[in-house]
């Protein structure tokens, strides 16, 4: 490690798109509470793809305490894979990110440092109380309540950007697509510690949000995404053979029943379209237990490349102290 980068201690990564806000005012807040608590620090600002009012707000950025990056992608690429870009860059033992308008208070920066050096992995924030519009609400609760059933994580609010967590786990989340919105979930899969604070809302975070049927769609997609990534990742013959026996079944029992009914009645079967559809249920269920197993060869052949995190605790007096790197060492 440089003595540039050791010295510094928190890393400001802000993706800006193009909805952002009064960029500049944001900056001066949120230097404002860095600033309080007198660390070192550089804010890095990250565009997705090129474009030129982007760029000038950006630019007229004012700041003379910290050091201010501006990364850009060749084209777009999505808010995940620019936070990603920025994770592999930034220089701080912390990294924090934040919006790029007006939406949780920069006072939560100060509690965030302050549980990431006591030992979280990871901090993110909830808005509370909610004072934005009963719409966005709404549709934040069904968001929230649709990953709670499927992963299993009881977050309330993970579309809250500010956030915090230190530069070794911000570097092996391994975001893309639109997994941005589940941080807190994709490192509780690797196995970091994460917790969840309230912070105040913003008064400029009310304005009524109601997106297209094609973005609600893609949500649905990304927390299905987020379903297998979380629990079958690993192993998944269990989803696609749980699934395929259960088409099987239904196809089975279509099929024995028509040929119950042939052999009992005598009944002829090739004008009846539910033979067709149990064979198919039949050969669909065969299909889907395949994919699994395929599934279940590839990962017993590549290498496990990203293990889950671990802590290991010596306990007074093992011989092997000194191998084990002492109480508490993480990977």
């Amino acid at each position: 490690m440089s003595p540039e980068t050791a010295s510094i201690e928190l890393s400001i990564v802000c993706p800006v798109g193009r909805t952002m806000g009064d960029l500049p005012a944001v900056h001066r807040e949120f230097r404002a509470a860095v600033a309080a608590l007198g660390r070192s620090a550089e804010f890095i600002y990250v565009l997705d793809g090129p474009d030129r009012r982007t760029e000038e707000t950006v630019q007229r950025i004012e700041e003379t305490l910290f050091p201010v990056r501006i990364l850009r992608t060749a084209r777009g690429f999505g808010e995940a894979a620019t936070l990603q870009l920025a994770f592999e860059r930034a220089r701080g033992r912390h990294v924090l990110t934040i919006p790029d308008r007006f939406q949780a208070d920069p006072a939560g920066v100060a509690e965030i440092v302050r549980l990431l050096d006591a030992g979280q992995d990871v901090v993110v924030t909830r808005r509370e109380p909610r004072r934005d519009a009963w719409t966005n609400r709404l549709q934040s609760r069904v968001f929230h309540a649709l990953v709670r059933r499927l992963s299993g994580a009881n977050f309330r609010d993970m579309t809250c950007g500010l956030r915090g967590m230190t530069r070794e786990a911000a570097r092996k989340l391994d975001l893309y697509g639109d997994l941005h919105r589940f941080i807190p979930v994709l490192a509780l899969r690797r196995g970091f510690r994460v917790v969840e604070i309230p912070v105040a809302q913003r008064k400029e975070d009310r304005t009524l949000r109601v997106f297209g049927p094609g973005v609600y769609a893609q949500r649905l997609l990304d927390i299905l995404n987020v379903f297998f990534l979380t629990r079958f990742l690993r192993k998944p013959l269990r989803f696609f053979g749980l699934a395929g026996m259960g088409v099987g079944f239904i196809g089975f029992v279509i099929c024995a029943l028509l040929a119950f009914w042939k052999l009992t009645f005598g009944l002829a079967l090739s004008n009846r379209p539910l033979l067709l559809l149990g064979v198919l249920l039949l050969v669909l269920g065969v299909q889907m237990a395949s994919i699994g197993l395929i599934g279940e060869i590839l990962i017993f052949l590549t290498p496990h490349k990203d293990p889950p995190e671990m802590s290991e605790v010596v306990l007074r007096g093992d011989a092997g102290r000194e191998e084990a790197g002492g109480a508490g060492s993480r990977r």
